[in-house]
């Protein structure tokens, strides 16, 4: 057990040094999410987006995730350092795990640099709900980097990867925009937490048996 968490934090630790130090995933992110607000911000500045809101925001995060997203294994598959992982004395699991804190770490910096901007843009009113947007940002993120990051391991040694991987990952996440949408819907318009708890249910229980089958089903993908 051990030796899993420090390889889980030693795969953490190292993809946060390189990105910090090239900032290349990190500023991708940045500047497609820049766009995506500002493309919103456009084309609906003079509509009533109380029906769609939800939808712009998430759409806003999801599609900014998945350009990191993709990004995940990169670096090992250009520099054939998928192998050397081969050789860890541990479940290949633990490997996964590590790309994915780091992965759902840079989702968060991002997506919470967009707060702000959204809040601005949009007129977004919080009201008297922001620890159950709170739940629901954290729930929705990390379902969005589980899925993301096992897809990112399974595409990453295959030529047509950047196809490969929206295709196979945006509609396996439809539950968890679904979900994430649906419940901020609910926040949004002050409803109470009984009219749209399910929705957040829904996303608890789909991020942790997602986690626990990537877990286990990585073992046989890195191993390959």
């Amino acid at each position: 057990m051990r030796e899993l968490v420090n390889v889980i934090r030693w795969i953490t630790w190292k993809d946060l040094r390189c990105e910090l130090r090239n900032k290349e995933n990190l500023s991708a992110m940045l500047f497609f999410a820049l766009n995506i607000l500002l493309v919103f911000s456009f084309s609906f500045a003079m509509e009533d987006l109380t029906g769609i809101l939800p939808g712009l925001i998430w759409t806003a995060f999801g599609f900014t995730s998945i350009v990191g997203l993709g990004r995940s294994f990169m670096p090992e598959a250009q520099n054939d350092c998928i192998e050397y992982y081969q050789i860890l004395p541990v479940h290949k699991g633990a490997i996964y795990l590590g790309k994915l804190v780091c992965n759902l770490i840079f989702m968060l910096l991002v997506t919470s640099a967009l707060v702000p901007l959204l809040i601005l843009f949009f007129n977004i009113d919080l009201g008297g709900a922001p620890s159950i947007l709170l739940v629901i940002w954290l729930a929705g993120m990390a379902g969005l980097a589980i899925l993301g990051t096992f897809f990112s391991a399974l595409t990453s040694r295959i030529r047509v990867r950047e196809v490969m991987f929206p295709l196979l990952l945006l509609p396996l996440s439809a539950p968890v925009f679904i979900g994430a949408v649906e419940a901020t819907r609910g926040a949004l318009a002050g409803d109470p937490l009984s009219g749209y708890r399910h929705w957040i249910d829904l996303l608890l229980i789909f991020d942790g048996i997602l986690v626990i089958v990537a877990f286990w089903v990585s073992e046989w993908i890195l191993d390959d």
